[in-house]
């Protein structure tokens, strides 16, 4: 399976061009899949507990500096900021992210700890040991660096920080043609060159320099909530490409609609997995 480029300004529209149904189906605050257990069954507490479980992933508390990067629209540094009382700034390459960010700060009246701005994560505008702990969330897969995004990472934690990267991952490498045709259709509808594998973005890691690598597979938590894509997927999509045809949505919409059905097979038949990595940089 080859990699496919996608550039900034294709990313941006993708989010853009998908706004409204991620805001009215999925999330206004946030773009992530949610975390489900037995005291967390419906979509919105799942999207609520995903944030809690990543905030103590990260082990902030109220001393804690903590840089986001592809913050989309804020919605694990406004919790953050909210639950943890840490200072919290976020960078997202999208212009209309950072905006919904800020609102939503605003809304939770968290704005006088958050900061949020328009940055690239692969030249983080930020001096070098700034914060202590750096989080990202279904982001770097839309990176055709990724060594690269975690070099600057590793530039500006300070010594003894850490880091939190939850995404998809590839955790096979064998894939038969209708497989990986499968998992082209799901990277190119989520505008994603590629996914590291597992002992990949391990071994980048590890290069690096990063100490207490560990993997945590997410497949029970988040599986539901593929689930709930995947009915989505089945009821939204035939609307989708009505609309497109009526010149009222994007071709980029119907792939989105298309992705979402895929996506629950791909993780289903653990052609790849969602998880975060953890990592802390010796002091």
């Amino acid at each position: 399976m080859h990699a496919r480029s996608f550039r900034p300004d294709e990313i941006v529209d993708f989010y853009n061009e998908t706004a409204w149904e991620y805001r009215f189906f999925w999330s206004d605050v946030n773009l992530h899949y949610g975390f489900y257990d037995d005291e967390h069954t419906g979509h919105r507490a799942a999207m609520t507990n995903s944030n809690s479980v990543y905030a103590d992933k990260l082990d902030v508390d109220e001393t804690d500096t903590v840089l986001d990067i592809g913050t989309g629209r804020g919605g694990f540094p406004t919790h953050v900021a909210a639950d943890r009382g840490a200072e919290v700034h976020g960078i997202d390459i999208d212009p209309l992210h950072v905006s919904e960010a800020r609102e939503n700060a605003r809304k939770r009246d968290v704005s006088a700890n958050t900061e949020f701005g328009v940055g690239d994560y692969h030249e983080i505008p930020y001096p070098d040991e700034t914060f202590d702990a750096v989080s990202g969330i279904e982001t770097v897969c839309h990176s055709d660096r990724k060594d690269r995004v975690l070099e600057e990472i590793r530039r500006v934690l300070k010594p003894g920080g850490r880091l939190m990267i939850s995404d998809g991952y590839m955790s096979r490498t064998d894939l038969t043609e209708p497989e990986a045709e499968k998992m082209r259709t799901v990277l190119d509808g989520w505008a994603v060159p590629d996914l590291a594998h597992v002992s990949e973005f391990r071994e980048l890691l590890e290069d690096l320099g990063f100490a207490d690598v560990a993997f945590d597979d997410h497949y029970d938590r988040i599986i539901p909530s593929a689930r709930r894509q995947w009915w989505l997927s089945l009821g939204v999509t035939p609307l989708l490409k009505v609309a497109s045809a009526l010149g009222i949505k994007s071709e980029s919409s119907v792939d989105q609609g298309v992705t979402l059905y895929h996506q629950y097979d791909v993780i289903e038949r653990g052609i790849a997995v969602h998880g975060d990595f953890t990592a802390t940089l010796p002091e």
